[in-house]
């Protein structure tokens, strides 16, 4: 090493100290270049901390001859003086020390940080195209985890809207009362690295088919045999139906997969039945009806008794008949043209019939029993 003046020496080194601090300790290359200057006995900063694929360049700053040589072989500057400079870059992790073959205890290191893996999640539950009844509440629930540093905290999303964080396992969140509609929920893992993993699943939330028996009214009395069709009004708002089937009680009385579902019967005996008709969407989401309740009943003869004359033009007599059935009561002057008088709904076994618009002349009444509806 040639000598120095040693006032030279001084300012020298001085220049060093306002230059790279008097520490010479480095902080964490954050740039693609990181810079290390080569002084007259020192690497300023002596240490770097450089990610996967940053470059160090070494910039000759001192008066004497150095060079930059690592420790194992792999670069060697050679030696230089002011003004050189040289670059490597490091495509590996590791930590990589040198020093100067001049001045062997002029030492430095590079620390070759891995660049940062993201963290992984992937929702557990529910699965994606999962069909839920509205109205729904689900449950997301996620795994999570990170290769190189750990997961910070997990965020859960319904569409855009935040369903909260979570900074610790099990991963989960709760989406309530949700109305008919398709849904994206997503989970964001974060590592401490701050990188973000996303993963997110679809669900469908399925409007119930509505569906309801409009024909026979609930309560209605029918005369056996009863033969008909037990009608419905079916429908389904995010969908279509792909079947009503009617029940009797427990008993199944058929299906119909085609509009307007309606299920004919035929010959139904004398009994109380109890109607339902469940209906059933493309999704496989099902809905019964308000039940109705219905009568059929064994005509009775109808039998005409007790007539008498009311005051002034009035006429009056009994018939049988059944409670809920319907009646026609009809009058004739000559027995072939027939005039209706009036049609009644059976209240009991006896009927009683008021015609006040009854002529002198003699009338014929009869009654007839209307078919069912």
């Amino acid at each position: 090493m040639n000598a120095v003046d040693p006032v030279r020496r001084w300012l020298q080194l001085i220049f060093c100290c306002l230059l790279f601090g008097e520490s010479g300790l480095a902080s964490r290359g954050l740039a693609a270049t990181v810079a290390v200057n080569v002084g007259d006995n020192f690497f300023s900063p002596s240490t770097v901390a450089i990610n996967v694929n940053d470059t160090v360049t070494w910039s000759w700053i001192g008066f004497s001859q150095h060079s930059s040589t690592s420790n194992t072989g792999l670069w060697d500057s050679g030696i230089h003086g002011r003004g050189f400079s040289f670059s490597r870059q490091f495509t590996s992790s590791g930590n990589f020390p040198y020093f100067c073959r001049v001045h062997p205890f002029q030492t430095g290191s590079v620390t070759v940080q891995a660049a940062n893996s993201p963290p992984t999640i992937t929702i557990s539950s529910p699965a994606t195209g999962t069909v839920i009844n509205a109205p729904a509440n689900v449950t997301i629930a996620a795994t999570a985890s990170d290769s190189d540093g750990g997961v910070t905290h997990v965020e859960f999303f319904q569409n855009a809207v935040s369903l909260g964080v979570k900074t610790a396992s099990p991963y989960t969140a709760v989406a309530g009362n949700l109305a008919a509609g398709t849904y994206t929920f997503s989970a964001v893992a974060t590592d401490k690295a701050g990188a973000k993993a996303t993963n997110s699943v679809i669900v469908i939330v399925n409007a119930l088919p509505a569906v309801a028996i409009v024909s026979p009214v609930n309560g209605i009395t029918l005369a056996e045999p009863l033969t008909g069709a037990i009608q419905t009004a079916a429908s389904d708002s995010d969908g279509s139906i792909q079947k009503v089937s009617f029940f009797s009680g427990s008993t199944l009385l058929g299906s119909v997969a085609s509009p307007p579902f309606n299920l004919a019967v035929t010959n139904v005996a004398a009994g109380n039945y109890k109607l339902t008709a469940v209906a059933t969407d493309d999704r496989g989401a099902s809905a019964t009806s308000p039940p109705v309740t219905i009568s059929v009943v064994t005509p009775v003869p109808i039998q005409l008794s007790v007539p008498r004359r009311l005051p002034l033009t009035g006429f009056q007599f009994n018939h049988t008949g059944n409670p809920g059935l319907r009646y026609v009561v009809e009058k004739s002057l000559d027995l072939t043209q027939w005039l209706s008088i009036a049609t009644n709904l059976a209240a009991g076994a006896l009927t009683t019939v008021n015609d006040n618009g009854a002529a002198a002349s003699p009338n014929f009444y009869r009654v007839r029993r209307l078919p069912n509806p």
